[in-house]
């Protein structure tokens, strides 16, 4: 019960700093990011090759990111490919907007502060994860309707015939997409609050989780198909794209599921076990 408590008392003491510009920017340019994937995807794809491209299935057929054709997108699934494009994007921004937030409450001083006030961290770490993930679904909801928007305003200058979108699969694909979004950007939220409480450093936990889930990872994918089962930031990516043509999508959520779980669980320990100082 006092836990119930504490976290309830997290979640009104954070909710304070949400009313910041930060959020607003942030919030923004998650928006904006969706749009960009959303223009690219659509204006990148290729007419498929002469003699009959690849069906046109939903998410998860291998065809992820950019490769996509313009008969893919003339499918029901086609509206919500922009937005599952961009699922590296949104992933990375939650990753850097949670880790900076984490480290500046050591840098700043405001945390011993807080436990001062407030002794159960645990309470703490639990309502600030509550409110982060609250909020980036708050904030996918608007990315998603700026990219339908953007979706069908660029579908109708390149000539893409959109009269499947609007149907019980669209909505259907548009739901799955989102859920796929939210999974992989809590996946992301949860390793960024990890690694800024072990880390404490700013410079030092950006330097760690994006030179590694992002540039290096996808290096070594490029000489290792094995890398996006394994690795956390390739095997997030997969959860937001519905699976890819390497790992499925429930094979992606099971691994990224127990990449959160041990993040959480380092998160918890290391608040717990250690002194804040600063």
């Amino acid at each position: 019960m006092n836990g119930v408590r504490s976290t309830w008392r997290s979640l009104r003491a954070e909710l304070v700093k949400v009313w910041r510009p930060s959020t607003a920017v942030a919030t923004g340019l998650l928006a904006a990011l969706s749009v960009l994937s959303t223009v690219l995807v659509l204006s990148l794809a290729d007419d498929p090759a002469p003699g009959g491209g690849p069906p046109a299935p939903g998410p998860g057929d291998g065809a992820v990111g950019f490769a996509v054709t313009t008969t893919q997108l003339t499918a029901a699934s086609g509206i919500a490919r922009g937005f599952a494009g961009g699922s590296t994007f949104t992933g990375l921004l939650v990753f850097l907007v949670v880790a900076i937030a984490i480290t500046l409450e050591y840098g700043q001083g405001t945390l011993r502060t807080l436990f001062l006030r407030e002794p159960r961290r645990l309470g703490w770490l639990a309502g600030r994860m509550i409110l982060t993930l609250a909020l980036v679904a708050v904030a996918l909801v608007a990315a998603l309707v700026l990219s339908v928007a953007a979706a069908v305003v660029t579908a109708g200058i390149r000539g893409i015939d959109t009269s499947a979108w609007w149907s019980v699969d669209g909505a259907r694909a548009l739901a799955t997409s989102y859920r796929n979004a939210l999974l992989a950007s809590a996946f992301f939220s949860v390793v960024g609050t990890a690694l800024g409480v072990a880390l404490r450093s700013t410079a030092v936990t950006l330097a760690a989780g994006v030179a590694w889930m992002f540039p290096l990872e996808h290096i070594i994918e490029a000489s290792w198909n094995g890398a996006n089962r394994v690795f956390p930031g390739l095997v997030f990516d997969a959860v937001g794209q519905g699976g890819v043509a390497d790992v499925s999508y429930g094979g992606a959520l099971l691994v990224g599921t127990a990449y959160a779980l041990a993040a959480a669980a380092l998160a918890a320990l290391t608040l717990t076990r250690r002194d804040v100082t600063s």
